[in-house]
């Protein structure tokens, strides 16, 4: 079983590998991960062995609270807080008034410093278990701090000591813990913004659901609903899960899972997924998954997973944590004894010592790294892209190769026959027996095409890379003609290279029986990822199962200087590893036939409509289906290396410059001496400019390219044509320059796609032959 829980008492990476160590020595637990953003533990046990009860009783002796269920504890840290203030500067005005003459006070002083202590005993209980199970943490030298100088004090006034001059110390024993406190509460509220990037998503699904029950309709808790309910979704209204339209026609915007502006339109056996909006009619449906089977839910449960993982910085810096305290107090210690040793004033060797404690800061180490990567994790879903292996934010931004496949990554994967020859009177229904039970794009096209089911061939096998065949007949490229030894008409070939289309071969033993000419067209992102590739000194590199003359065509088309045709599988992973001497590569597939590719890659990207495989073998899926979106990509993980880099230097310098300095290191030349109480607010900022960092991640926009485009059409005739053009792509937003003369429409600097544009000229009457991009 998977369970997650909240833990209360977490504040730095030392809190959260004491979490994940306690939990993972329970038998019976196989795995625990904590994600510090949220302040949750997710832990995999077998619930026949233990359960949470015990998990419960784990972590409370080390300092920290599971929450159980829907149990939680009414939050009184702010009531606890405002009087620990209110008591803190009571203290404060008594202490410097009665300085010189502290006798008077000291009683008082005592009584309202212990009642701070009290309110704030969470530093001191957490912190001594802590330390006495060997496993001290932030709260153990909070605590340490606090407690030395609140038990020196009373020392003080039970010894008569401050008739000698001593000092009491009662208001820093309070006033550290309430400052630390303070810049906890600051902290948290930044912690809770980057929880809130990762969130974010879920605040597109709906609180509520109208399940309809016997024509009457409920409003029912989101988390009631179940596989099989009916749900009534209004115009206007998210939709609460995944569903199939079984009443009304309606238009849906899906924007965020599919990157597609424009509402889909649907109607009776549509598929709806759960956080899209439907902008019209009203809908009714049958929910089709579980709340948890979703592919939103999917998104947000991965873009988790990947906040909680360590890429290897990550775990150098937690090295580095883990060994951070026991170093402190070494250093606390060791400062104690010099300063006694060298001056026998305890009063000084205190001070320093304490300085030391609450200055310095394994926080802002321990959150350099988890608050960078959670951030771009949550910003990357929010762009359409589905990060599920956070170690490639290490290495994306140093990719020299891009390794692309083309149909259905390149090209937009509408497959259409846009001509056939026939050879033979049986060619119709061949085609339909070979391709009938295929699930392959190019199968579909055909079938759409040649519906003669009159024939049935049985044993039909997929040869890869070439096309199917059967005993007798078979269809397929040229390598497959070539294998059947069947002589392919010249100009066949010559009007697929003319029309830079794909063909296939169809044939029996002894003959060719026609030629279909398939047409893919290229997705107006492939030329925009294409250009910001180059930009970016990055190789771009085509490999397709095409022929020479379409993979010919369609690199030029893209200003590839470098393809690769007639690729089978294992011929991609060949390619991909060539690639690798030259530099960090990446694959960009989507099919089962990528997968092997993907699979060896240093970074794999596959798309949201890609083959399970090929999603399975990847580190990064593209929701969008957008390959420009790589581009995005390797900018976030840039400005992610670079904000983590910002981080922990900021971590380590800090506590390089401050430690010595609280230790008294310039003391006996420039008399300076850092107060145990400027330590505390001190530290507490150190910890708020890491997760303000972080955030900034979260702002990064990506890098838009307008393309310039020649639109080849039929049908303009005269001016009158040429003017319902211009009209309709006016209409669209754009500026052309359109000759009835030439068939052409010249678009300068423009993001509009393809697919926009072709509608919006095939709407006013006229066909769009081609579209070249530049």
């Amino acid at each position: 079983m998977e369970k997650t829980y909240e833990v209360k008492g977490m504040s730095c990476v030392i809190c959260k590998n004491a979490v994940e160590k306690g939990l993972k020595n329970i038998s019976g637990v196989t795995e625990a991960n904590v994600n510090l953003m949220e302040n949750e533990v997710t832990v995999i046990f077998d619930e026949t062995k233990t359960d949470e009860n015990v998990f419960y009783a784990t972590l409370k002796p080390l300092g920290y609270e599971l929450v159980i269920g829907s149990h939680k504890k009414t939050d009184r840290n702010r009531v606890s807080l405002f009087i620990s203030i209110v008591l803190m500067a009571a203290l404060m005005y008594i202490a410097m008034s009665s300085m010189h003459n502290p006798e008077n006070t000291m009683y008082i002083q005592l009584i309202i410093a212990a009642l701070i202590l009290i309110l704030n005993r969470k530093y001191y209980v957490s912190g001594f278990r802590a330390l006495f199970k060997l496993s001290p943490n932030m709260d153990t030298l909070v605590g340490l701090s606090s407690a030395v100088s609140f038990i020196y004090s009373i020392y003080i006034v039970i010894s008569k000591q401050y008739l000698n001059g001593n000092h009491l110390y009662f208001e820093t024993s309070a006033m550290v813990p309430v400052l630390v406190t303070i810049g906890k509460r600051i902290e948290e509220r930044n912690r809770k913004k980057t929880a809130r990037v990762i969130r974010g998503l879920t605040t597109l699904i709906p609180m509520q659901a109208n399940l309809m029950i016997d024509n009457e309709i409920k409003i029912i808790p989101i988390d009631d609903l179940k596989k099989n309910d009916i749900i009534v979704i209004k115009a206007g209204e998210s939709i609460p899960q995944d569903a199939e339209v079984i009443e009304g026609s309606s238009n849906v915007d899906e924007s965020l899972i599919t990157g597609e502006s424009l509402p889909s339109h649907k109607e009776k056996g549509s598929m709806l997924i759960g956080g899209t909006v439907n902008t019209s009619g009203q809908l009714v449906a049958r929910v089709t998954k579980n709340a948890t089977q979703t592919v939103l839910s999917s998104i947000i449960s991965l873009t988790k997973q990947a906040a909680m993982k360590k890429i290897p910085i990550e775990r150098f810096a937690d090295k580095v944590s883990g060994y951070f305290v026991y170093g402190v107090l070494g250093i606390a210690l060791t400062t104690f004894i010099i300063w006694y040793s060298y001056t026998r004033d305890i009063e000084m060797a205190l001070n320093f010592s304490m300085s030391v404690l609450v200055i310095s800061c394994p926080c802002a180490l321990g959150l350099a790294t988890p608050s960078a990567i959670a951030v771009a994790s949550a910003t990357a879903s929010k762009n359409g892209i589905l990060i599920k292996n956070p170690e490639i934010l290490e290495t994306a931004y140093k990719l020299k190769n891009i390794i692309l496949d083309k149909t259905g990554t390149l090209t937009e994967n509408r497959i259409e026959v846009i001509d056939y020859k026939e050879y033979d009177s049986n060619f119709n229904s061949v085609v339909n027996a070979l391709e009938r039970n295929s699930s392959h794009p190019i199968a579909k096209a055909i079938l759409a095409e040649f519906k003669d089911t009159s024939l049935v061939i049985n044993a039909i096998k997929e040869i890869s890379g070439e096309g199917i065949e059967s005993n007798d007949y078979w269809a397929g490229n040229e390598v497959m003609a070539t294998r059947h030894k069947a002589l392919v008409n010249d100009k066949d070939i010559e009007k697929a290279n003319k029309e830079s289309c794909t063909f296939i071969i169809v044939g029996n033993k002894d003959k060719v029986l026609g030629v279909i000419y398939l047409f893919d067209r290229i997705k107006t992102s492939s030329y925009k990822a294409i250009k910001l590739f180059n930009m970016k000194n990055i190789s771009s590199i085509m490999a397709t199962g095409d022929n020479e003359t379409v993979a010919k065509a369609a690199a030029a088309r893209l200003h590839i200087s470098e393809y690769y045709a007639n690729v089978k599988p294992e011929d991609k992973q060949s390619i991909l590893l060539e690639a690798k001497e030259n530099g960090l590569t990446a694959m960009v597939g989507d099919g089962i036939n990528d997968a092997i590719a993907l699979s060896s890659a240093d970074v794999s990207i596959t798309l949201s409509s890609a083959t399970d495989i090929a999603q399975a073998s990847s580190d990064v899926v593209l929701l969008h289906n957008n390959i420009s979106d790589i581009a995005y990509l390797i900018d976030l993980s840039k400005l992610t290396m670079r904000k983590i880099k910002q981080n922990l230097l900021w971590a380590l310098i800090y506590n390089a410059l401050f430690i010595p300095l609280a230790a008294g290191a310039l003391y006996p030349t420039f008399g300076l001496k850092l107060n145990p109480m400027i330590g505390a607010l001190t530290m507490s900022v150190s910890s708020i400019f890491v997760l303000s960092n972080a955030l900034t991640i979260s702002k990064l926009k990506k890098e838009e390219i307008k393309m310039n485009k020649t639109v080849t059409i039929e049908g303009m005739m005269c001016i009158h044509c040429q003017s319902r053009v211009e009209k309709a792509l006016k209409e669209l937003g754009v500026d052309a320059v359109v000759s009835h003369e030439k068939g052409t429409a010249v678009i300068s600097n423009t993001e509009i796609e393809d697919s926009a544009i072709i509608k919006a000229i095939e709407d006013a009457g006229y066909e769009v032959k081609d579209i070249t991009n530049d």
